[in-house]
């Protein structure tokens, strides 16, 4: 069966279509619906698998094609999805439609259809006479979209202990990407005190150096200068609260930041940034400044002269008939919980854009589902 049949690509739409229709958007996650569909999926196709436990009602999914060589290529996707706002969205984000050449629904892009590429892929290789070389390993995970636990849970189950490659097939319109930036999330709080609504100057309001904080920290990060494989450091300005009460001078702001970092000097600079414009805001308005780091993920990045690497460069160039260059993926993805385990190449190259990712009416290029299956089965052949 040749991976560019018309009916191998419509039984991939109709794969991902089954997907999006269960929902598992993260929280709450309740993955074990999604994760039986596969597994019974992944059986009827003749590949066994096992669920990886992470809590009630969620658990990632481990198959595997056992190979005549030591040593696995692991396939990776997630199971879950960001929550959706029905009334935002013109169609049901459950009921997915095929139009205009694209798969619309929630997951479509992030990642529903990259899961049903790597299922498929997987069917694809079982039905060959001959068993790989290396054993050929898929992971579905859980609670990507929340804290790569599910990621967590599978690297520390053993289940993947002779991985040499791990690709994540995470939505880059196919490029490839021998890395991600790094997660940076920190909250920042200015303190001040309260007073009567009418008589500002007798309090200190902290939304202000707060708001001030975030302009002069956003035009600082803007001046820093471009990696040229892994882009700019960026800053996203995600949750602003501060007061309790429109009459009362606010005592506390709260400020919490999504800062994506090319390397751990930019990681360092950052929180010295925050530190010094901090402090500068709350001295200049009476207030006091204090900041937490909420969660990190260090930069990953692998050298493209890796075979893996080169390989998959060329396939993508291939298939999609695009010049390729590495990449670092701009977001964060499960790699962050199986780098610190595994020291193999960690490569990021999917179907679907992330601009469709996270908001309504999303929707995938079913020519890149095609492009990725020809990826994927040319690079495990």
């Amino acid at each position: 069966m040749r991976t560019s049949d018309s009916a191998v690509l419509q039984e991939i739409v109709q794969l991902a279509s089954s997907l999006i229709r269960i929902p598992s958007f993260n929280p709450p996650g309740n993955e074990n619906a999604i994760m039986t569909f596969a597994a019974t999926w992944l059986e009827h196709a003749g590949i066994s698998s096992e669920p990886v436990f992470l809590e009630p009602g969620r658990s990632s999914l481990v198959a595997r094609i056992v190979g005549t060589q030591s040593g696995s290529i692991v396939l990776c996707g997630h199971l879950d999805t960001v929550t959706a706002d029905k009334d935002v969205w013109q169609n049901d984000p459950f009921n997915p439609v095929v139009e205009r050449g694209r798969l619309w629904g929630l997951g479509a892009a992030d990642m529903k259809s990259a899961v049903a590429v790597l299922m498929q892929a997987m069917a694809l290789r079982i039905v060959r006479a001959s068993s790989p070389e290396k054993s050929l390993v898929l992971v579905l995970t859980a609670d990507e979209e929340w804290g790569y636990r599910g990621a967590a849970t599978v690297a520390q189950s053993g289940l993947i202990d002779d991985a040499e490659l791990i690709l994540i097939a995470e939505p880059t319109s196919n490029v490839v990407c021998n890395g991600q930036k790094g997660e940076l999330w920190i909250e920042a709080t200015f303190t001040g005190r309260e007073a009567h609504g009418s008589m500002p100057q007798s309090g200190a309001n902290a939304i202000l150096p707060a708001a001030r904080f975030c302009t002069r920290l956003k035009d600082a990060l803007d001046q820093w200068p471009e990696d040229p494989v892994a882009g700019r450091t960026t800053l996203n300005v995600g949750r602003f609260a501060g007061g309790r009460q429109v009459n009362i001078v606010p005592g506390h702001a709260h400020v919490q930041l999504d800062v994506r970092v090319v390397s751990e000097a930019h990681h360092e600079s950052v929180i010295d940034l925050i530190s010094t414009i901090g402090e500068e805001q709350a001295a200049a308005s009476g207030t006091q400044f204090s900041c937490q780091i909420m969660s990190y993920h260090p930069p990953i990045r692998f050298q493209t002269e890796h075979a893996f690497a080169r390989k998959l460069l060329a396939l993508s160039q291939a298939a999609t008939g695009n010049r390729q260059r590495p990449l670092l993926s701009p977001y964060s993805t499960d790699g962050v919980s199986f780098a610190p385990k595994f020291d193999v190449p960690i490569l990021i190259c999917g179907p679907g854009s992330i601009e469709q990712a996270h908001q309504p009416d999303e929707w995938i290029d079913i020519r890149q589902i095609e492009q990725a299956l020809e990826i994927v089965t040319s690079f495990i052949a």
